[in-house]
């Protein structure tokens, strides 16, 4: 499926959904050069589209996701990635930082911390931050909905 017509059926989708609930909203979408379709949702009052822990824009990507790929049939899509007001940006950012600081803190003290149960985007960017930093390792523990991931010296 080219990039067009993912980004087409994306728009329209995300556009309808806005429609229906009574906001009014610019769709922008971008493929990217690892052929992922990332999704930008902008507007008054979008922060419906986000819901607590972000759980609607998750559930709203996992839909829009569906959709691109019902219209794919057998052809090959990209990734589907939506974010609202840049929202998902701005966390991973805020998410970045504390793991930082949480990671020279059990550097400083040798003292594993658990995090509170996270999504599977979340904790990659855990694992990531961390897999830059010396002196420390991260590991996931439980099952899903509550995995969490453990900051621990290395």
């Amino acid at each position: 499926m080219d990039a067009a017509e993912q980004e087409a059926v994306a728009r329209e989708f995300l556009e309808g959904l806005s429609d229906a609930i009574g906001l009014e909203t610019t769709v922008s979408a971008v493929l990217t050069d690892d052929n992922d379709l990332r999704i930008e949702v902008d507007g008054s009052e979008v922060g419906l589209f986000i819901g607590p822990g972000l759980q609607t824009l998750d559930s709203i990507q996992e839909i829009t996701r569906h959709v691109v790929q019902r219209e794919a049939g057998d052809r090959e899509y990209g990734r589907v990635l939506v974010d609202v007001a840049g929202v998902r940006e701005a966390r991973r950012t805020a998410l970045e930082a504390f793991v930082k600081t949480t990671a020279e803190q059990v550097v400083r003290d040798g003292v594993a911390v658990p995090f509170e149960p996270m999504s599977s985007p979340d904790r990659k960017v855990v694992h990531d931050t961390i897999a830059e930093i010396d002196g420390v390792e991260s590991v996931s523990d439980g099952e899903e909905p509550n995995r969490r991931v453990v900051v621990r010296p290395s």
